[in-house]
């Protein structure tokens, strides 16, 4: 039993780090809707500068939030491999990771170049890649939990 029950907290660890990446990208676009939709709904930047200081202040919490994501699923995509227990789960959440952060950074490319044609696009893009890590990390959980009751009634 007290193997069973390390197991499950190493296995955790990782999860734990990455839903807390996931709400940190969450918390950054809700700052950036709020900021958006309702405080500023007119800005414009005029200038790259302009721009620069707005991604650095307004975009800062969304930019660690993905950055945060894609390197815990690596992390924990890497233990996974170590341990020699591939699943599919780890890496469709990391390739997800690595969809928002691709989308992410071509928003900001896009802002820098002070456009807005292709940012919803880009931020779209990002958004599928943060549900893509979600979808996957909650089935893994279910699976998880499904398996632990599922050994814990075997044994009993």
């Amino acid at each position: 039993m007290y193997g069973t029950f390390q197991n499950m907290r190493h296995r955790s660890g990782p999860r734990i780090w990455i839903w807390a990446a996931l709400t940190l990208q969450l918390l950054g676009l809700a700052f950036d809707a709020v900021w958006h939709g309702l405080l500023n709904p007119d800005f414009k930047a005029e200038t790259v500068a302009q721009m620069v200081t707005h991604l650095s202040t307004v975009h800062w919490l969304i930019y660690i939030g993905v950055l945060s994501v894609f390197v815990s699923t690596a992390w924990a995509l890497v233990d996974q491999i170590r341990r020699s227990k591939i699943g599919v789960a780890l890496p469709v959440a990391f390739a997800g990771a690595f969809v928002s952060m691709a989308g992410e950074i071509w928003h900001a490319y896009t802002h820098l170049q002070l456009s807005t044609h292709s940012g919803p696009i880009a931020g779209i893009t990002s958004f599928f890649g943060f549900i893509v890590v979600v979808t996957a990390l909650w089935l893994t959980g279910r699976h998880d939990r499904r398996g632990a009751a599922a050994d814990s009634f075997s044994r009993t």
